[in-house]
């Protein structure tokens, strides 16, 4: 079977069985405790421990996920991956563990016609509810089942849903075992492989490490797709399976195609690369899709390191830079059938993967440049080793290979610490796996679980409702009233209050009855499935059970929808300005003010902003009507509706359209038509990362607002300048020409008397060794002159080392120019002016004939100064 046919059998086998099938969620999960979704059961967490209501009894994923604490065993094995597939079945309180072995026994054995006398079956010691059901249900002998302690997941004592668990696994043949004495089922060689883990959740554990009893047994399973392929295909590796073989194929095409050497088994080492690189592509497109950017830290530092680690091994290969954006529409065209978000973001894919790449280009540039400083200062300490501790960070910050930092040192005839480097390393590896070990540290959610889905929303219709209190909460617990002066959370069980999601704020507004009134201050989801007020109540008292009349702040409301539907107009008209790859990353919808978040790789330009601002405004003119219906997601799809990035969407979705060119999923509130947005108006941009831009833009009587004072400002500005306001352009260039005229004239006569200062400053030499060096102070001199005035003085000193510094606006400025022959001895004009500025507060650097510094304290110039003679001493004698 194909990996396709694999995926369709396992999610049609449970749909036989009434399981519910439910859209996988996206990379990026919704509990802030974790990176990335790492099992399927993952956003089952809050149902599992009976804070929402599932989305059926029985429910059946194949999820997308994403692991990284084994990353260095990627490739290196026949079957560790970063990004994977798991199928799984789940049961909330419905069946338990009778039916969950039976099943997966039929599947595994009759279905996908896994041999029977190839698969074993490991259980936790102390379950022997399960070892009954193997033995009297299934039929296996005691001896092909085997107990195993780590048989509890998840692994590690993390916080949250957990329980013992019975995997099935295939013996691959005695002629892959590790030929140890204890070799079995729970061996991790390449002769034992888990195909399917069933999971029996009875538990939930708590922060002080114990057990609690969850609400109900459940059941949650998963199986990874590529290790069932590589098992159904006949394949040594996963990487020899039909979820790989094209991007395989790809990446050798591109290694033959550059020297034509590359030949898939015949070298080891090229063959490990080319296995980590097509796992690094599904990683990194699948990542990209869900929104997921290159950084420095979190999600995408991930990201970025397995774009930059797939770079250096393509060195291996001889790949042409650069290539991993040439990967990602191999692995889209591969599964984009399957999850048709690769195939809707495949052009932000490529440019968002493309930028990185060229980005890494230039911090290798960087890389070679410190190296060469890092040899440098080697050398001339007359020692022979590059410490470890320095090529980690080369490798860690700057993104450097290891073997590129050792081939260059060798060229300079050096070495390199590696058992430090190895050591650093692993410390890395170390911090990884401790953050991973967190993966299951749920946000904690008690305190909603009676109220999770007992709100009904009418606020797209209603602004006021006459609504019933259900619960109320105070400090994470249910009380039965509320007094003046409390601040609580009110659930209604109807309730016409948005609660913020998808960027747009939550409503305000007024809870009342005969004698009581509170103010509404936020309408929030503290919980899936729960709708949450928060309120003050500022007169009478809330009472759990009573009727309140709740009325939404309709002026508030309809300038917020004003400002989503415009959010909505933006997206079109950057789409149509910029192109297809600037689609929506993120949002913030609040009273007649959005900021709105997208891919693309530049600042807008003036020309730019004004058609974007042009293309919004035609549409608000047209007065085009905005419609919302509730349509399956094969519907939306086909219909071309945008999905936000990293959002996760159920079978049914609120589908909105403007006219007939813009669709998008949205949940939020719209006007009824573009013209109730009225004016529209960017007013800021900015970036907020690699190749994802900001803008912010205002609407309604908010953007009349700040054309006024924009307006103002102008006429305050010509009012100064004694100009027409159509004049001050004109008026202020002609300032500017003056004021460089003066500048010009001022250094001018600064340079005139700079002979004189020069030949003073000559005149107090110092002998240092054998070098003459000038340690002086000058009088309030811009960095310009104080430049030049450094350059006349080495000139006239006939060679030797340079450095002056002077007093300006309230701080100090240092430059140092050191000449050809003491460089070469040693003499570091960076290292000097850095180790003089420190004196004064401050820092900086340079090459090591000129730098300049700045410090903060006008009152140690002397006193820095007086320190470059020992400086230069310690310099020339190899100490500094």
């Amino acid at each position: 079977m194909t990996s396709d046919e694999l995926r369709k059998k396992f999610l049609g086998f449970f749909a036989e069985r009434d399981h519910r099938i439910v859209q996988p969620a996206p990379l990026i999960p919704s509990d802030p405790t974790t990176l990335f979704t790492i099992a399927g059961m993952q956003q089952f967490v809050p149902a599992f421990r009976g804070e929402v209501p599932p989305p059926a009894p029985r429910v059946a994923t194949c999820q997308k996920c994403l692991r990284i604490d084994d990353l260095e065993q990627v490739g290196r094995t026949p079957r560790h991956e970063t990004f994977f597939e798991m199928l799984g079945n789940f049961s909330f309180g419905d069946y338990f563990k009778r039916e969950a072995i039976a099943w997966a026994w039929q599947l595994v054995t009759k279905d996908l016609d896994i041999p029977a006398d190839r698969l074993w079956i490991t259980i936790y010691p102390k379950d022997d509810e399960a070892r009954a059901i193997w033995r009297g249900d299934i039929n296996l002998p005691d001896e092909r089942i085997v107990p195993v302690e780590d048989n509890w997941w998840p692994t590690g004592g993390g916080l949250g849903p957990c329980g013992p668990d019975t995997e099935i696994i295939y013996d691959a043949g005695e002629q892959l075992g590790c030929a140890k004495p204890d070799c079995g089922p729970a061996c991790d060689c390449n002769r034992w492989n888990e195909v399917w883990n069933l999971v029996f959740q009875q538990y939930n554990r708590v922060e002080d490490g114990s057990l609690a009893d969850l609400p109900t047994q459940n059941i949650d399973t998963g199986m990874g797709l590529e290790r069932l392929a590589m098992i159904i295909q006949g394949c040594s590796t996963i990487f020899d399976t039909d979820l790989f073989r094209p991007i395989m194929y790809y990446i050798a095409e591109m290694a033959r195609a550059a020297d034509g050497s590359f030949r898939y088994g015949a070298n080891p080492q090229a063959d490990e690369a080319a296995r980590i690189i097509s796992d690094h592509a599904r990683a990194v497109t699948f990542m990209a899709a869900d929104g997921v950017t290159p950084s420095n830290e979190g999600r995408g530092y991930v990201l970025r390191r397995l774009i930059r680690r797939s770079a250096r091994l393509g060195r291996r290969l001889n790949l042409p830079t650069p290539f991993m954006s040439r990967i990602c529409p191999v692995v889209v065209r591969h599964m984009g059938d399957a999850y048709p978000e690769l195939t809707d973001r495949q052009d932000v894919v490529v440019k968002f993967v493309q930028a990185e790449e060229h980005r890494f280009d230039e911090t290798l540039e960087q890389g070679s440049l410190l190296l060469e400083r890092v040899i440098e200062r080697v050398k001339s300490a007359g020692a022979a080793t590059i410490p470890g501790e320095t090529a980690f960070e080369l490798y860690d910050t700057y993104g450097f290979p290891y073997e590129l930092t050792v081939e260059i040192a060798a060229e300079h005839g050096l070495a390199v610490e590696e058992q430090q480097f190895l050591h650093a390393m692993e410390g890395q590896r170390e911090r990884a796996r401790a953050a991973a070990a967190q993966s299951f540290a749920y946000r904690g959610t008690e305190g909603y679980g009676a109220a999770a889905g007992t709100t009904e929303f009418c606020g797209y219709e209603e602004l006021t409702v006459t609504a019933t209190i259900l619960h109320l909460i105070k400090d994470g617990k249910e009380v039965e009233n509320a007094r003046a002066g409390d601040k609580v959370e009110v659930i209604l069980d109807y309730s016409p209050f948005y609660a913020e999601a998808g960027g747009q704020v939550g409503d305000t507004g007024l809870l009342d009855a005969e004698a009581t009134r509170a103010r509404v201050e936020d309408a929030h989801h503290p919980a899936e499935g729960v709708h949450a007020l928060r309120v003050v109540v500022e007169q009478g008292e809330l009472v759990r059970g009573e009727q309140v009349h709740a009325s939404v702040d309709a002026e508030r409301r309809h300038a917020i929808t004003r400002a989503h539907t415009a959010t909505h107009l933006l997206h079109h008209a950057l789409r149509t300005v910029l192109g297809p790859h600037a689609v929506q990353s993120g949002s913030l919808v609040e009273r007649d003010r959005l900021r709105f978040d997208f891919a693309h790789f530049a600042p807008l330009t003036p020309e730019e902003i004004r058609q974007v601002e042009d293309v919004v405004n035609r549409r608000v003119l047209d007065l085009c009507p905005v419609t919302a219906t509730l349509v399956p997601m094969a519907e939306a799809r086909k219909a071309g509706a945008i999905a936000l990035f990293g959002e996760k969407y159920g079978d049914e979705v609120r589908m909105v359209g403007i006219g007939d060119f813009s669709t998008e999923l949205c949940a939020g509130t719209h006007a009824p038509n573009t013209g109730a947005v009225g004016t529209f108006k960017l007013v800021a941009q900015s970036s907020i990362g690699a190749g994802l831009r900001r803008v912010e833009a205002l609407t309604g009587l908010a953007a009349l607002e700040h054309v006024r004072r924009e307006e103002g400002a102008l006429a305050r500005s010509a009012e100064l300048l004694r100009a027409a306001r159509e004049d001050v352009p004109t008026r202020i260039e002609t300032l500017q020409r003056e004021l460089r005229d003066a500048q010009r004239r001022i250094e001018s006569l600064q340079s005139r008397g700079a002979a004189a200062v020069a030949d003073e400053l000559v005149g107090k030499a110092q002998a240092v060794e054998d070098a003459r060096v000038v340690a002086g102070r000058t009088v309030n001199l811009s960095a310009e002159a104080l430049r030049n005035l450094a350059d006349v003085v080495l000139e006239r000193l006939g060679g030797g080392v340079v450095v002056l510094g002077t007093e300006a606006d309230g701080k100090v400025l240092f430059v140092g120019e050191v000449s050809k022959d003491l460089t070469e001895r040693g003499v570091h004009a960076g290292r000097l002016v850095g180790d003089v500025a420190k004196t004064a507060g401050g820092g900086g650097g340079g090459r090591p004939d000129f730098a300049q510094a700045g410090g903060r304290d006008p009152s140690k110039l002397d006193e820095a100064l007086s320190t470059v003679a020992d400086l230069v001493r310690r310099q020339l004698a190899g100490k500094e």
